[in-house]
């Protein structure tokens, strides 16, 4: 009587399938690629932080005409305004550019709890935690690298534009060079808060309402209370809202706080959106 042994098949690929974080990264960075939602979003925040600096360099009056306007004690106040215009024109379009990095980065978590695919994903990686800090790095990298270029490019346009109308402004000077590197860093913490605020809700609609008041309405909020009601703790807490911060971190004034403490309260908003989200996907059904 004979008997068969039983020979273990081999898989030739089984190799290819250890886990580790930057395979995890690598399809995370796949997945935001192959959305149709993430070029549209990433084109949409250039065009507007590019286009809206131009509109309104354009838009300057030239600075002889705009001293001629006025006369006395105010030519002082309008030269010193006048000063930093190629600032401000620069940086308008950034509040916008950073709503619709917001929307994206909600949109980047919510879209796979809708459709299902977090299941897979956390399949895949058990352990949850890579995924989320996997989709972190990719969208910080990517919103960062949009910011960085959109940012020089507004600064490349309203320079020589504002130039020529008279008005000072050095586009190779380091406060130039912080400035952008500021926007650029306040677009990329912008979309890690709002992927970590996707992630607390687990909705579109709610991540998408949730993140633009933090960015657009609870400024507007703020600056009413304080302006009437006189509150002077309202007017200075306001300050450490994201999104005051972030005009800091671009170079617009900030009350009196100082840039690395822009630096600091924006980075604050969006590790705590990071650290909540993380715990909550690993103690809630996906």
């Amino acid at each position: 009587m004979s008997t068969a042994t039983a020979t273990p098949q081999t898989h030739p690929h089984s190799s290819l399938g250890h886990l580790n974080f930057a395979r995890v990264v690598r399809s995370e960075w796949i997945k935001l690629r192959t959305l149709r939602s993430t070029f549209w979003s990433l084109i949409s925040a250039v065009v507007l932080v590019v286009g809206i600096a131009s509109l309104v360099s354009f838009a300057i009056p030239d600075k002889s005409t705009l001293i001629g306007q006025v006369q006395g004690a105010r030519q002082a106040a309008v030269e010193a305004q006048a000063a930093n215009f190629a600032q401000t024109a620069a940086t308008a379009g950034l509040t916008f550019a950073s709503l619709v990095i917001a929307v994206l980065g909600v949109l980047v978590i919510s879209g796979e709890f809708s459709t299902g695919m977090i299941r897979s994903s956390f399949t895949a990686v058990p352990r949850r935690f890579p995924v989320f800090a996997a989709k972190t790095l990719v969208l910080f990298v990517v919103a960062f690298v949009v910011g960085l270029v959109s940012s020089a490019a507004s600064w490349g346009v309203a320079v020589p534009i504002l130039k020529a109308k008279g008005y000072t402004g050095d586009l190779f000077s380091i406060d130039t060079l912080w400035a952008i590197l500021g926007a650029a860093l306040y677009l990329g913490l912008v979309a890690v808060f709002a992927l970590g605020v996707g992630a607390i809700l687990k909705s579109t609609a709610g991540g998408v309402a949730g993140a633009l008041g933090v960015l657009l309405v609870l400024p507007i909020i703020a600056s009413l209370v304080g302006s009437l009601t006189r509150t002077q703790w309202v007017t200075d807490a306001q300050h450490y809202l994201i999104s005051n911060a972030g005009s800091g971190m671009a170079g617009i004034a900030n009350g009196t706080l100082e840039p690395w403490a822009n630096v600091v309260t924006a980075l604050a908003w969006a590790v705590v959106a990071f650290v909540v989200g993380a715990v909550l996907l690993q103690r809630r059904d996906a």
